[in-house]
């Protein structure tokens, strides 16, 4: 029964949801807050909240249940409870459709970077993949990269080993499945590549710190993507 009424209640929070994107201001997003479970506990953190004004505010709920004697849930007293969320870091990154230069596999490059992803502490996490039409060997053609303290990423570890000093940028880890033929500077674009990147204004510029497999302390190749028209 607790199970049912548990199930009941997430199904009644996701419909009340999809409601609400068709609602004027005020309303909250919660399918796009991460929800973490521990005993008769549910968190929800980073739920974007869309004030009056149409301002996107980020907050963290709570909510705690008592189970009766016949498995019945009921909300405790004193919850939900709410807390403002850390902002989140984003260092200028912006999500869409990037170009590469014309002189690269015939202008054909073409990556598409999603985010942010919210981690502990407001830090936030990003992706990159081959846009759809693009030149396969557009390169590199997955990655994944993070944006906030050292502590957040699971790179951070190889990047001191390598020696890499630099703080304007922002490390992670990416693949490419190019053809040497295609790409002049293949070998610093393989699998698992130690990256570097930075976005200024509509421009976003990725470093490799590897080559044939060790890292560096110095870039080994950089590529810049632009911003697509409309993004």
């Amino acid at each position: 029964m607790r199970v049912r009424t548990l199930v009941f209640l997430l199904a009644a929070i996701c419909v009340l949801t999809a409601a609400a994107q068709t609602q004027q201001p005020p309303y909250a997003l919660l399918q796009q807050a991460t929800l973490t479970g521990s005993g008769n506990t549910i968190t929800a953190t980073q739920i974007p909240v869309v004030t009056a004004s149409g301002v996107v505010v980020y907050v963290n709920a709570a909510i705690q249940f008592n189970v009766d004697a016949n498995g019945n849930l009921t909300v405790a007293p004193g919850f939900p409870q709410m807390t403002a969320a850390p902002s989140t870091i984003v260092s200028n990154f912006k999500a869409g459709r990037y170009v590469g230069p014309s002189n690269v596999l015939g202008g054909k490059a073409a990556i598409v970077i999603a985010g942010p992803g919210v981690t502990s502490g407001g830090a936030t996490m990003w992706t990159l993949s081959v846009a759809p039409g693009a030149d396969p060997n557009t390169y590199p053609s997955t990655g994944t990269w993070y944006v906030g303290p050292a502590s957040n990423d699971p790179s951070a570890a190889r990047v001191t080993k390598a020696g890499i000093t630099s703080t304007s940028l922002s490390y992670g880890v990416a693949s490419s499945q190019a053809s040497s033929t295609q790409v002049t500077d293949y070998y610093d674009w393989g699998g698992n590549t130690l990256i570097g990147i930075s976005q200024v204004s509509n421009t976003i510029t990725i470093y490799s710190f590897t080559q044939s497999g060790s890292d560096y302390g110095t870039s080994r190749s950089q590529i810049t993507y632009t911003l697509a028209p409309g993004q």
